[in-house]
């Protein structure tokens, strides 16, 4: 190796390319015993190179990668949470005034002129629920899902009329629905957020940044659903989608909220709004 090392000598003009020492001086020189080091360095610098090997392709095994801090939570935070799972392990009941009387005030929300019959009715499709008596459609979401479309509807009127009403774009002949989109949406957060492992607390990159919100906002989880909803919304007219296309909007939206949460680029919910307009403008779909 020693005949591939460059040196500069006297001036700056010298041969750059002169070997430092040549192999034959090296072999020749006074008091060295040229042809065993020869010899022994072969076995030395293999074993060498195959440590070397060794250790690059292990330092890449998962378990040796460095890995992210804990999450710790404030009291805030941590109180914050603990509500989110109690609320989560609620199912819809249709046999509890409590929750029947949430309904009518959803109803509310969406046909202020128009009373509601009964709690059974056909009418509820106009809402986007799949039948008669929305407590069938509740399985997957629970009665949380029934307070986040509240939510919606009370803290952010025009965007739940916007989404109700299919107000923008060029919609489809066969549209998503809404209220069960809305389910879909609640089911989604609290998987990506890894709020159904409780007592654990989440060590997701996703919930990492929503830790931030649960500082600042009481409604840290409702925020984040708004902002998803009004999302899924600008993807579903992005893509030209129809109903059976759903899956895939609800995906792209996904991954979109996902990112800008692990991103942690905000400290409020009216901060995360912004960002998630902002990546919504990031989207780009094929033109079928």
């Amino acid at each position: 190796m020693a005949s591939s090392c460059l040196r500069q000598r006297g001036n700056r003009h010298s041969d750059l390319h002169e070997p430092l020492l040549a192999e034959e001086e090296r072999d020749e020189a006074p008091g060295s015993n040229g042809k065993k080091e020869k010899e022994l360095s072969f076995p030395l610098n293999y074993l060498n190179g195959c440590f070397k090997m060794v250790v690059d392709i292990v330092r890449h095994f998962p378990f040796f990668s460095k890995s992210k801090p804990p999450v710790v939570l404030s009291d805030i935070q941590y109180r914050r949470l603990q509500d989110l799972w109690e609320r989560i392990r609620i199912p819809y009941d249709s046999n509890n005034e409590e929750h029947q009387e949430e309904l009518r005030r959803l109803w509310k929300l969406a046909f202020p002129d128009k009373p509601l019959p009964a709690m059974k009715t056909p009418l509820w499709k106009d809402m986007g629920w799949q039948g008669e008596d929305p407590a069938t459609d509740f399985r997957s979401g629970g009665f949380i899902s029934l307070q986040q479309l509240i939510f919606l509807g009370e803290r952010f009127p025009s965007t739940f009329r916007r989404l109700l009403n299919k107000e923008e774009g060029i919609r489809s002949d066969w549209e998503y629905p809404f209220a069960v989109a809305g389910l879909n949406v609640t089911f989604m957060l609290t998987e990506l957020l890894e709020l159904r492992k409780e007592p654990d607390v989440p060590q997701g990159d996703a919930f990492r940044g929503f830790a931030k919100l649960l500082e600042n906002e009481e409604d840290a989880l409702e925020v984040v659903y708004a902002a998803t909803f009004e999302l899924l919304d600008y993807n579903w007219l992005k893509q030209r989608a129809s109903y059976m296309e759903f899956p895939n909007v609800m995906n792209a939206t996904k991954s979109t909220v996902a990112s800008a949460l692990a991103s942690q680029e905000f400290s409020t919910g009216e901060k995360f709004l912004e960002h998630i307009r902002c990546h919504a403008e990031k989207i780009t779909f094929p033109v079928p």
